[in-house]
This record gives structure tokens, sequence and C-alpha cells, in this order.
């Protein structure tokens, strides 16, 4: 395991120069000056000399392959650049954001969990039933519908009186406090949960005709020793990889529901580095999710170890 671990690290490296590069290029290209964002009101009241100045100094004049070689180097040293409006290091403003981005993730990930499978199993358990109709017609719906959309209805309805009921605030931070936290996990989770619901009840169903399951009932197993030790387990390889990838999702939903929650993310500092051309903060960002993505489905071919012995990685 520990080769296929260093195998994988490996390929890492490639991967994460060809987003970067890709990156770069689209950044490079990008319409509007970020000069203009940098100065503010001072770029048309500065005498000319002092902007070209500036650009100078930031490095905006220098070619295309000379910015990227030295972004480059910057990027194998750790040094993910300086951001042109914020003048803070990008590698600080992932250390301060990021922490709230992973609270907000690790809360979407409980709402799914919590929820989705055990939909999921009772669907299974009551196949064909209403039950099973109308938990799948509410997975449906949950699927389809825009994070930005729900969270709307959701601070429409949970948040005032005047159309709903006021359980939770409208938005903000707040140290992180639980209550703030609640309903921005509800909306990120809810596509997860209702993609989550279906793969197991899919994964149940086709366990539940195998050999082993009908064995272990022929035996006199309770039926809930039967589900979580037999069926369940060995449903759990799909309900894994769905979870991994979808970890990707769950990164990029938060820069919806961060912007919609004012919630101080990674998605609170894109977008408007996006809007200001700051492209540091655009690549540190993004490379940095990338790299978190892929870390992430490397853990989640271990787990399958974990889950299944039978897997052995060579």
């Amino acid at each position: 395991m520990t080769r296929y671990i260093l195998r994988r690290l490996v390929q890492v490296i490639p991967t994460l120069w060809g987003i970067f590069t890709v990156l770069f290029i689209l950044a490079f290209l990008m319409p509007s000056d970020p000069l203009r964002a940098v100065l503010g009101e001072q770029y048309r009241r500065l005498p000319p000399e002092v902007v070209e100045g500036v650009r100078e100094e930031l490095g905006l004049n220098d070619p295309f392959l000379e910015r990227y070689g030295k972004f480059l180097g910057q990027m194998l040293r750790g040094d993910l650049g300086r951001s042109y409006v914020l003048s803070e290091d990008v590698i600080d403003i992932i250390a301060y954001r990021f922490p709230r981005t992973l609270q907000l993730m690790t809360g979407g990930m409980i709402v799914a969990l919590f929820i989705g499978i055990p939909i999921g199993i009772i669907s299974a358990e009551k196949q064909y039933s209403w039950v099973d109709h109308l938990l799948m017609f509410v997975s449906l719906i949950g699927v389809s519908m825009p994070v930005f959309w729900l969270a709307l209805i959701a601070q429409l309805l949970l948040t005032q009186e005047k159309y709903g009921i006021a359980l939770f605030p409208v938005a903000g931070y707040e140290e992180g406090s639980l209550i703030h936290m609640v309903l921005p996990s509800l909306v990120i989770g809810s596509q997860l949960t209702a993609t989550l619901a279906r793969i197991t009840r899919n994964a149940m169903l086709d366990v539940r005709g195998q050999d082993y399951i009908t064995t272990a009932r022929a035996k006199g197993l309770q039926r809930r020793i039967v589900l979580g030790r037999h069926q369940l387990r060995n449903a759990l390889i799909p309900i894994i990889t769905v979870v991994g990838l979808d970890v990707g999702y769950l990164l990029g939903g938060s820069i919806v529901t961060e912007t919609v929650f004012n919630w101080p993310g990674l998605g609170r500092a894109i977008v408007p580095a996006i809007e200001r051309r700051d492209t540091p903060v655009i690549i540190g960002i993004l490379v940095f999710g990338a790299l978190l993505f892929i870390l992430i489905n490397l853990i989640t071919d271990l787990i399958y170890a974990v889950v299944n012995p039978r897997i052995r990685f060579s």
C-alpha cells in the first residue's frame, strides 16, 4: 500500500502542473486591467508615469513566459504569491479562510451522511411502496434544485416570520457559532443528501439478492444485523465513491453558499478576486482546491481497502 500511495503522490505533480498552466493562461487572457482594481479611483488621477511604475513593480508588463516561469517557481517553493488588491500573501488568505470553508463542508457532509443514507436504506426496504416513491421524488427535487435557489428559499422560509418561521439567522459567521452554521450546512448538503439517498437505495437493492444475504437470513439472524453487518457494509463501496467525488461539489457549492450567507470562507475570497482580476488569489485558491480534491480521492481509495479487505493495491 505504501508503494501505491507514493505512486499516486508522484502522479499528482503533473496533474497540478497542468491545472496551474490552464488557470494561468485563462487568468492572463481575462479582460480588464487588474491595476484599476489595485488603484481604484486613483487610477485616472495619478500621473501616467506613476501608474506605469506600479505596473512595473507588480510585474504586469513582463512577457507571458517570464510571468509564467516566475509564478511557477514561486509555487514550487510553496509561495502562492501576494494579492494585488488586499496586499496579503495568498497562503495567509487560504490559512485564514480555509478552516471556515472546511467547517461548512463538514457540516454539509454530516447532513448528507445522517440524512441521505438512512433515506436510501428505508427506501430500499420499502421498495415500490408509497414511502419509496415519496422519498425518491423528494430526492429528485433535491438533485434538481440549484444551490443558490435553495439558499434563497431557505432564507425566505426559515429566517423570518413574515413568510415562514424565524429559526435561524439570515446570514453571518459570528465566530462559527452553531446556530449560524446550521442553515448553510443544510443548503450545501442538500444535493449530496439527495444523491446519496438514490445511490444507497440502488446499492442496497443490488446487494439484497446476493446468496450471502439469503444465507444470513436462513441462519435466523435478526433483521437489523443482516441489514447493517451484511447488506449495508457490502453496499458501502459505491456510497464511499460518491462521497469522495462530491467533495469537489461541496468545495464548489461553498462558493455560492458562502456568498449568499456571507460566510468568510474561500468562496468569499475568490469571487471578488475574479471580479478584480487578482491573479495570485485566483490561481492560489483554485490550485489549492485541486490539491485538496486529489488528496480526498486518494483517501477514498484507501478507505476501500478498510471496508472491503478483498481489495488490494499493487
